[in-house]
């Protein structure tokens, strides 16, 4: 009897050393944020925005709202250009900046009675990426903004546009039309983008991309961003055109209106190059207005194929939520490039 017994024990501490043990899964990271400082020189605000557009206007200045994001690989490019001489002396000139935390908990005095955390303001103000830059004149209004990262050459555009006041009299696009150089980039093509005339016509998701010869970041969209797999697997879910915005060809715009991608493009207000308007069901979802690395600009794709636009409020809230999905798959995410 004992020696059966033995024999029982052994067998199940066999059966039991066969059983493996389940581990627990990998979870991703992220991967590619920077830490970065802001330039010394920025203005060290108590975040009482009264008060200081009050100071900017005895200086006849403006007041210029970094919106930022801890680790920003974008945020770490701008913070460096305002430091590049030519940006800093006319910065420095014209501006007092504030640094805006999109996720910071420092409360921002709006008025006497009035105070919200940075993160509660940022939503107010409808920051969609970072670095977003909002400009406010003498009167504490909103008469600027740029969403994310633009290059210098391009940014000191839209110090410009502010500085000399030309809000009063017209948008920021209709200032850079005006104001811009002759530049030499040529329009590439590319094989998924669709001769289409009538944009009425189209009700499933659509990307409307405007290009032009003064386009500084067309080329990386091209020969970067268009050759990324993950990007143009997101493509795929789309009727995808692009327009030379100086064009002056007959088109109907997604609302079934006769106009040019010349008119078009100024009526939208976009002011960036390579500025894409996303569609659904023949309206505007969303709109990438600034330069994103690919994993962003793939969930913004995702964003409006997957119909994520009627669960969720903003971009911004998907991709906390993208992220979090891929995180918990282990799936690294590399947000610098």
């Amino acid at each position: 009897m004992r020696n059966f017994n033995l024999k029982f024990v052994i067998v199940f501490l066999m059966l039991i050393g066969m059983v493996s043990v389940p581990t627990l899964a990998k979870e991703g990271k992220i991967v590619g944020g920077v830490i970065y400082s802001m330039p010394s020189w920025f203005k060290e605000s108590f975040l009482e925005l009264v008060d200081d557009v009050d100071e900017a206007k005895q200086k006849d200045k403006h007041v210029l709202l970094f919106f930022h994001l801890d680790e920003c690989p974008y945020c770490d490019h701008m913070a460096k250009n305002f430091d590049k001489p030519f940006l800093r002396d006319f910065v420095q000139e014209h501006f007092d900046v504030i640094a805006i935390n999109m996720r910071g908990d420092k409360e921002v005095a709006l008025g006497e009675d009035k105070a919200i955390t940075e993160k509660e303001f940022s939503i107010k103000v409808g920051v969609r990426y970072t670095p977003t830059i909002v400009f406010l004149n003498q009167k504490n209004k909103i008469v600027a903004r740029t969403n994310g990262y633009r290059s210098p050459e391009k940014f000191i555009e839209v110090l410009g546009y502010v500085q000399s006041k030309s809000y009063k009299n017209s948008t920021l696009a209709e200032y850079i039309e005006v104001n811009k150089k002759t530049g030499n980039y040529q329009l590439q093509d590319h094989v998924m983008f669709q001769k289409v005339t009538d944009f009425s016509t189209i009700k499933t998701p659509l990307a409307v991309i405007f290009e032009d010869k003064n386009c500084d970041a067309c080329a990386y969209f091209h020969n970067t961003t268009l050759k990324n797999k993950a990007v143009m697997n997101e493509f795929n879910a789309f009727s995808v055109a692009r327009l030379d915005a100086n064009s002056t060809q007959a088109i109907i715009d997604n609302k079934g209106n006769k106009t040019t991608p010349k008119a078009w493009v100024k009526k939208l207000k976009l002011n960036y190059r390579p500025g894409i308007i996303l569609f659904n069901k023949g309206d505007e979802i969303t709109r990438i207005d600034g330069f994103l690395y690919t994993f962003h600009f793939k969930e913004a794709l995702r964003f409006v194929s997957g119909n994520f636009y009627q669960k969720l409020a903003t971009y911004g809230a998907y991709l906390a939520y993208r992220q979090k999905e891929l995180l918990e798959q282990g799936i690294d995410i590399d947000i610098s490039k």
